[in-house]
């Protein structure tokens, strides 16, 4: 029969693959139960031929007694009630001849999971028990030394019979040895690690090699363990294969490096979502992880995929050419590393006018340096919305100091500079003086040519004060009404006096009419003058109130003049 006619091409690829593959037969089955393919070994054990047995059904060829337990077996799979099972079976062979074999069956599934055929294998055992009986008698050498291992040692024959085992395998999987020994493995095997395990071990026979493979195996109570195995193939004493195996249970570590795996996926995920650029250095300063908005946050969406395939320092590099001073950027940052240091805040420039601000976070475990993290954010609308209410605060402060009518410092603002200059000038016991002015015959003014022309005249003598030359802490101020102020610090009785004398002539030519005057036809002003050393002892309050005895006594003397404070 042409196998051809029945197989699929590449089902045919891996018939040619196995057909001659010996100790174990290979073989696949279509949904009903019939033979659609096996390799050479299935004449060794049952003398069929292959053309023989193909499109036949299996249980043709199994004893009787074994045939009611594989149907409900094999039904049960068909059910998708399990994947796969295992089963000792008497096979018959053509002569008549009982074979007891290991079998092993799973489903096949398509993209869609639904069964499109059956795959197994089968194992002789009648022949095999009398090499494990054969490897008992001389297995001295191998019990001094593995019956006091930990680890699982075992001897299996070229088609994976188990020949030796050493006690560990009880430990650890909690199968008596009795049970274990002369039994095939393979059916211990979770039923998706074995299709691997089976090319590892042909593999490792074909190439004659010591090779490694972790797998799962179902520990006696049902639960299945992690396993870590080696094996080294050798010759038996009669020049036969075997095999020696040493296995450990790796359960716990599989589980932690999955705990593990787990947390730094949780862990990337938050990264990820957070808004603002972080990146983790080692103990080195080796980057070792970095978010999309690390990226972002430097590149401004220039980074491009080939870059970041580049590798970390290539990205490093690229993110030099991004920060305005890096010098200074470096040396901050060894400065905080090699320190120690736990740094917030700290903002510098990108080259594109941006501002960005860094946090510096030094981990640490069971007190142990293990890095930093760093933590980027773009506050460049954060300080442009400071600058502006920085600004819109400074204005509204100067408005505030500001009188409106007039345009020049208000009593507020006189009375929070007086306090400061006051405090300062107590520091180098410099003299102070004071102007204090009104205009005289105000009321008579308003009254004689109304408010709003009142007010245009307060401003008249509010631009007048403006145009006289003033030293850098000389303040001219509103006091109140149609009073006025000239706070002069450093300033000593005969500068103030002279100063005064200024004022009076700039507004006196000026020459505003002034009718309603009882001394003159233009407005005119009275000022009192007084001088002081500023103490912690004197109050700023005493300097105001001579000024304006003094102005007082002005006006008593008869208006338009400078009187000067004076205790006597």
């Amino acid at each position: 029969m042409d196998y051809r006619e029945i197989l699929s091409e590449s089902e045919y690829k891996k018939y040619e693959e196995l057909i001659n593959i010996t100790n174990a037969v290979l073989f696949k089955l279509d949904q009903g139960g019939h033979f659609l393919s096996m390799n050479l070994e299935w004449s060794n054990i049952t003398n069929y031929s292959l053309g023989e047995t193909v499109g036949t059904h299996f249980l043709r060829y199994v004893n009787e007694k074994d045939q009611q337990t594989l149907k409900e077996q094999f039904g049960m799979l068909a059910d998708r009630q399990k994947d796969g099972f295992f089963l000792e079976v008497e096979l018959v062979s053509k002569q008549g001849q009982s074979e007891y074999v290991h079998l092993f069956l799973r489903s096949d599934l398509d993209e869609n999971h639904t069964i499109i055929s059956f795959s197994g294998t089968i194992s002789s055992l009648s022949s095999r028990r009398l090499h494990v009986s054969a490897f008992r008698e001389n297995d001295d050498n191998y019990r001094l030394i593995s019956e006091n291992m930990t680890d699982m040692v075992a001897v299996m024959a070229e088609d994976g019979l188990v020949l030796y085992a050493s006690p560990s395998h009880t430990t650890i999987l909690g199968y008596e040895l009795p049970e274990y020994v002369g039994s095939y493995p393979m059916k211990h095997i979770h039923q998706d690690d074995w299709e691997r395990m089976f090319n590892f071990f042909h593999e490792m026979i074909l190439n004659w090699t010591t090779l490694g493979i972790e797998y799962r195996c179902a520990h006696k109570n049902g639960e299945y363990l992690d396993l870590e195995m080696k094996c080294t193939p050798i010759k038996g004493p009669n020049g036969e294969i075997q095999v020696v195996s040493v296995s450990r249970d790796i359960t716990a570590r599989k589980r932690a490096e999955a705990d593990l795996r787990q947390a730094n996926n949780k862990f990337k995920t938050l990264i990820s979502s957070l808004p603002y650029g972080v990146l983790v250095e080692d103990e080195n300063s080796q980057m070792t992880l970095y978010n999309d908005a690390y990226i972002d946050i430097f590149f401004a969406g220039g980074y491009s995929k080939k870059l970041h395939e580049a590798g970390q320092l290539q990205l490093l590099e690229e993110t030099k050419q991004f920060i305005e001073n890096y010098e200074a950027y470096e040396k901050q940052k060894k400065q905080i590393t090699q320190n120690r240091l736990n740094c917030r805040g700290d903002e510098f420039q990108l080259k594109d006018g941006r501002t960005i601000e860094r946090d510096a976070i030094p981990i640490e475990e069971d007190g142990r340096f293990d890095g930093y993290l760093w933590i980027f954010r773009d506050v460049t609308a954060k300080k442009i919305s400071e600058q502006k209410l920085q600004e819109a605060n400074q204005l509204f402060k100067s408005l505030s100091m500001i009188d409106g009518l007039t345009g020049i410092a208000n009593r507020r603002c006189f009375d929070e500079t007086l306090e400061n200059e006051w405090k300062r000038l107590t520091e180098v016991s410099e003299p102070v003086s004071l102007l204090l002015f009104d205009i005289d015959f105000f009321k008579a003014f308003n009254d004689l040519y109304g408010h709003l022309a009142g007010d245009a005249c307060l401003q008249k003598v509010g631009s007048i004060l403006k145009t006289i030359s003033w030293g850098d802490h000389d303040l001219i101020a509103r006091y109140g009404g149609e009073e006025f102020t000239v706070l002069l610090p450093g300033c000593t009785a005969e500068k103030a006096a002279e100063i005064a004398q200024v004022v009076k002539n700039s507004i006196g030519y000026a020459a505003i009419p002034h009718k309603g005057s009882k001394i003159h036809d233009f407005l005119t002003v009275s000022i009192g003058i007084s001088t002081t050393i500023a103490t912690t002892v004197d109050k700023p309050s005493n300097l105001i109130n001579e000024a304006d005895k003094a102005l007082y006594e002005a006006k008593r003397n008869g208006r338009n003049q400078i009187a000067v404070y004076s205790k006597y």
